[in-house]
């Protein structure tokens, strides 16, 4: 039996590797009628029975600055209930991580959102954002959603987040909105929706293994059914 499994592995590895180089090549040849320099691209095909875990070890140890991971649009029971192997990505990851939706089209990024969880983080999360997005000369869109009814304790008050950027002028235009929702996934959809946002951006702020233990990830839960790519900022 050991033998037939390692024949049968190798022969698996032998096909992932000739797809993921016709992967890279289509890839690259899309790339090159928009990108005035190709970057240097490397392939490499590991085995694991944790995905997730080799993709965040790999990253540690290449010291990455992003993951970037495509994800299905259809989900199962177990996969909503305990997350998919890009949601787990996204928890355990020391880098920024980049979710891109099955359904997701490229237009460019002339219109993209920032979340803001007003944690203590924000300001410098924002403003590393809008230093990524000014190359495309985007208009940042910056809201945050407050559940209706319920009376929130923040470190920062939106207003302050607000009056931090108007007294530190940034090259992009950036808006900011208050919204007001039953849920905080449907006020983020509705602000996708609403704006035709290219892209949203959530920061990821670290917590400790009893704080994450009880708290419900509202990344994870965007990775699950976002309809746009999802650029999540640790």
């Amino acid at each position: 039996m050991p033998v037939l499994v390692d024949i049968a592995t190798k022969e698996k590895i032998e096909v992932a590797i000739e797809l993921l180089q016709t992967f890279k090549k289509d890839g690259l040849a899309k790339a090159k009628e928009t990108m005035p320099a190709l970057p240097n691209v490397t392939d490499e095909v590991k085995v694991s029975s944790l995905p997730y875990a080799t993709i965040c070890s790999v990253a540690a140890d290449e010291e990455f600055d992003l993951v970037l991971m495509g994800t299905n649009s259809y989900h199962s029971a177990w996969e909503t209930a305990f997350g998919t192997n890009a949601s787990s990505v996204l928890k355990q990851a020391h880098c920024h991580v980049l979710i891109v939706p099955e359904d997701a089209s490229y237009g460019g990024l002339q219109t993209v959102g920032f979340a803001a969880d007003l944690h203590e983080t924000d300001p410098y999360h924002l403003w590393k954002f809008c230093k990524l997005m000014e190359p495309f000369h985007a208009i940042v869109h910056c809201a945050h959603i407050e559940k209706l009814g319920e009376g929130e304790k923040t470190a920062l008050k939106f207003e302050e987040l607000q009056a931090f950027f108007e007294n530190n002028a940034i090259t992009l235009q950036l808006k900011f909105h208050a919204i007001q929702e039953d849920s905080v996934e449907t006020g983020l959809s509705a602000f996708i929706s609403n704006w035709d946002l290219n892209l949203l951006a959530m920061p990821s702020p670290h917590r400790d293994v009893f704080s994450r233990m009880f708290h419900k990830s509202m990344t994870q839960q965007m990775a699950l059914h976002a309809t746009v790519p999802l650029l999540v900022m640790k």
